[in-house]
């Protein structure tokens, strides 16, 4: 059943008060990771005022058409950080977690135990060898072991003779310990204790044995404040650099998304895609509770969408129309040169689609958190490390598995964005949204494309080759299945997206300037 009051506010009341603690503890997260991110940026605001000019140019940034829409939405994740911490339970224990994280990781040791000597103990065992491993059992991810030999390894609470739990290990086969995997003693371990590992050689040889211990925080997922203190500060980071290090491209950058944001166009893609991520709560997709994954999915192909149809509606009118009206022959009688014009056209267009993306993505990473309620309530099986049932670990989790997604997802739009202000200093709209969304079309048939000519006439492999060296790689962009499911992207694989972006964007703007130096603009 869906609620009467269907809206964000109106479901996050409806539902029970258990789970209206874990959503707000998994938002809640995010919120303080927006404030210490302005933190940051407030200190390198501070500091640039020991330059008055950089200082005022940074001051005068805050009030304009890029960062003033961004700091309202970040304002409203401030008034969520105070207005949800007297609904987070243990809001002190995730934020000491954070002390833990330098002292966390993971590490290796090598030891040979030795045959065991002495008396048995009342339960029959020998003496077990210490192996001076002492871990923290809230902090415990991950354990694996290999022995040259057959090898019993043993937990005991510090300073205590009593084995808590005790795991055979096989020689020659590893063994691994993970927290959350069913069926590995996972309950014998206490929680809230301190263990010291031993093991037992019951064989009449010494054996080799390399153990690997991954830690971690007690509360792991306040790893993701840092995270989103980092995006926050490279937000504002990067717009204050442009002002104090570009002014006059900067200027054009301002002036392209001032006349765009007010634009009607920009108001529905900002309201339907905000919109759009609140609707996929309720829809029913169908899937026998695999619908988060479908939500994920059709979120990040909407955003993609909305992003490209808005850079290429400001590449056409802030580039193609003003050449066309002659304003861009009165902004270049100033001392302002063609290069100077285009790049600052693209990076206004950058920005502007960067304002839509924070909008959309504020109120998507909010519906994910909120799915998994909807569906336990239509009765859907929800599980998270083992442990059944709705935790705001796991509402965290799904949310921040999309991160790696919005952020491929937007590199694909800049690259998308480059073509357009290319096509745009030669072709009008119409053909700029053609050839546009054409490119788009085709630059995830590349990869099939080079497989069919594998076994093809030569012309027809020379055809496909050229295509693949010209046009964009986006199939990279798009691994909807591994963020659907909720897999780690690994951050080389973001870094090599992002240099790829870079490339192509520079190739892309290289074109626009061959493209627009001899154009005639009178």
């Amino acid at each position: 059943m869906i609620p009467i009051n269907s809206s964000l506010l109106g479901f996050f009341f409806y539902i029970a008060e258990l789970n209206r603690q874990h959503l707000a503890t998994a938002v809640w997260l995010f919120a303080v990771g927006v404030v210490l991110g302005l933190l940051a940026v407030a200190v390198l605001w501070a500091v640039l005022f020991i330059s008055p000019k950089l200082g005022n140019r940074c001051t005068q940034a805050l009030q304009g058409p890029v960062l003033m829409p961004i700091s309202v939405v970040m304002g409203i994740w401030v008034i969520l950080a105070f207005a949800l911490l007297p609904m987070v339970p243990n809001s002190m224990e995730i934020l000491n977690s954070l002390k833990q994280i330098p002292t966390t990781g993971e590490t290796s040791t090598e030891v040979v135990v030795p045959v065991a000597s002495g008396e048995v103990d009342q339960f029959g065992n020998v003496p077990a060898e210490s192996l001076e491993i002492t871990v923290l059992t809230d902090q415990l991810r991950r354990m694996t072991v290999d022995s040259t030999g057959k090898i019993e390894l043993v937990a005991r609470l510090q300073d205590t003779d009593e084995d808590v739990v005790a795991f055979d290990v096989s020689g020659g086969e590893r063994f691994e310990w993970r927290r959350g995997d069913r069926g590995t003693l996972l309950r014998k371990i206490p929680a809230g204790e301190t263990i010291d590992l031993y093991a037992r050689n019951i064989t009449n040889s010494d054996i080799q044995m390399d153990i690997t211990i991954v830690t971690e925080p007690e509360h792991i997922e306040a790893e993701s404040i840092f995270f989103i203190a980092t995006i926050v500060f490279l937000i504002y980071g990067t717009y204050f650099a442009m002002v104090c290090v570009l002014p006059k491209m900067s200027a054009i950058a301002e002036a392209t998304v001032r006349s765009e944001i007010y634009q009607l166009l920009f108001l529905i893609c900002a309201v339907v895609g905000c919109l759009f991520m609140v609707a996929s709560i309720y829809i029913p997709y169908q899937t026998f509770g695999e619908d988060i994954k479908v939500l994920k999915h059709t979120c990040l192909q909407a955003m993609m969408v909305l992003g490209i149809v808005v850079a290429i509606w400001a590449a056409s009118r802030s580039v193609s129309e003003e050449i066309e009206g002659r304003t861009a022959l009165t902004l270049l009688s100033k001392p302002v040169s063609r290069r100077q014009f285009v790049l600052g056209k693209f990076a206004g267009i950058a920005w502007l689609v960067s304002v839509l993306f924070i909008m959309i993505s504020s109120v998507f990473v909010v519906s994910v958190a909120q799915k998994p309620i909807f569906d336990k309530r239509e009765g859907a099986t929800i599980e998270y490390e083992g442990e059944k049932g709705v935790t705001w670990q796991l509402l965290h989790h799904e949310a921040m598995s999309v991160a790696p997604g919005i952020l491929l997802v937007y590199m694909e739009t800049l690259v998308l964005a480059g073509v357009s202000v290319a096509i745009s200093t030669r072709l009008p709209m119409v053909a700029n949204f053609m050839l546009t969304f054409g490119i788009w079309a085709l630059g995830h048939l590349t990869p099939s494309i080079m497989e069919a000519s594998v076994e093809g006439f030569e012309p027809v492999q020379f055809v496909a080759s050229f295509i693949a060296t010209i046009l964009p790689v986006l199939k990279n962009f798009e691994i909807y299945g591994a963020i659907s499911a909720g897999r780690e992207i690994p951050m080389m694989y973001i870094a090599g997206a992002a240099m790829y972006t870079v490339l192509y964007g520079a190739l892309t703007m290289l074109l626009a300037l061959i493209l627009f130096e001899d154009r005639d603009l009178a």
